[in-house]
């Protein structure tokens, strides 16, 4: 794997790249606090397939300085990424995102749809709210300061009842291979609160949506803009036992654009890319054949 760094706007950006260089591109985008381990299989499907990879760490989750939240909206993090991919060359790429990648790739399509060959959205941000009651804590500066803190060592108990689903929850080795890369540096962590705080709604709107968990989230929703991507092939994976963003979500997307193709894992939470690399790979394989390919040489 290929590692270089671009800088932009004070910030210094990490991406891994593989495959070919003569190959399509697949730019891929981790989650919250993610690098490009967390999603290390779907790069691995990608190269097979034979794109021309290349994995983005936002500022914080890679490299140091942190985020700002100045530069911490949904839509100034595709600017960045479309930035940080026009510097590697790339005018034309699929783009997979996970969680917080997802509702960045959701932007970029909306922004720059001719930037776009295709979308792998994978529990994404941007379509609903969370289900955790929390996430409204993390909005306060000085209690979500307190939760979101660096820490050197993930719990086992925090990964089973909140990111893994029922079929890997009692996996003690997958938790283990977890466990050893679960910490927090503080850059991470400033990053991740930089994000939060900077993508909330009106204060007169958080008021109004105190009863509903991760009502604050709707201060970013894309759900509406859906129906625009009709003409850009879209892919959705999700997890049943998803409990960060809810898997209710895939069939509003599933009715507001009846042309994505659409899958649920049961048994699987929001840790998809890792709980089910399999699953996920082979829907993205199809999906390549399918759709991605018939779009690029349609004569074929």
């Amino acid at each position: 794997m290929r590692e270089s760094i671009v800088q932009h706007a004070g910030y210094r950006i990490r991406v891994k790249s593989c495959g070919p260089s003569d190959g399509p591109h697949a730019v891929l985008l981790p989650g919250m606090g993610a690098t490009a381990v967390a999603l290390a299989p779907q790069a691995r499907a990608f190269r097979a397939l034979g794109y021309t990879t290349h994995v983005v760490e936002l500022p914080g989750f890679g490299l140091a300085p942190a985020l700002r939240k100045k530069d911490a909206r949904f839509s100034q993090l595709a600017d960045l990424v479309l930035h940080v991919v026009g510097e590697l060359g790339v005018q034309r790429a699929v783009f997979l995102g996970h969680s917080l990648g997802g509702g960045i790739a959701l932007q970029i399509a909306l922004r720059r749809p001719a930037a776009v060959a295709g979308l792998v959205l994978v529990a994404p941000a941007g379509l609903g709210r969370s289900m955790l009651w929390a996430y409204k804590l993390y909005c306060v500066p000085l209690i979500g300061r307190a939760l979101l803190r660096p820490y050197e060592h993930g719990t086992g108990a925090m990964l089973r009842r909140f990111l893994i689903g029922r079929a890997r929850r009692n996996d003690d080795h997958f938790i283990r291979q977890l466990l050893r890369r679960d910490r927090r540096s503080p850059a991470t962590t400033r990053s991740i609160r930089a994000i939060v705080w900077a993508n909330q709604p009106p204060r007169w709107r958080r008021l109004l949506l105190l009863p509903f968990p991760g009502g604050e989230q709707l201060g970013y929703t894309l759900r509406g803009h859906v129906a625009a991507l009709r003409d850009i092939p879209t892919l959705v994976l999700w997890g049943t036992d998803d409990r960060v963003f809810s898997a209710r979500d895939a069939a509003i997307f599933r009715r507001a654009n009846p042309t994505a193709e659409v899958h649920v894992a049961r048994g699987i939470g929001h840790m998809l890319p890792l709980e089910a690399p399999g699953w996920a790979n082979e829907h993205i394989a199809w999906f390549d054949a399918l759709q991605l390919r018939r779009a690029e040489h349609p004569a074929a």
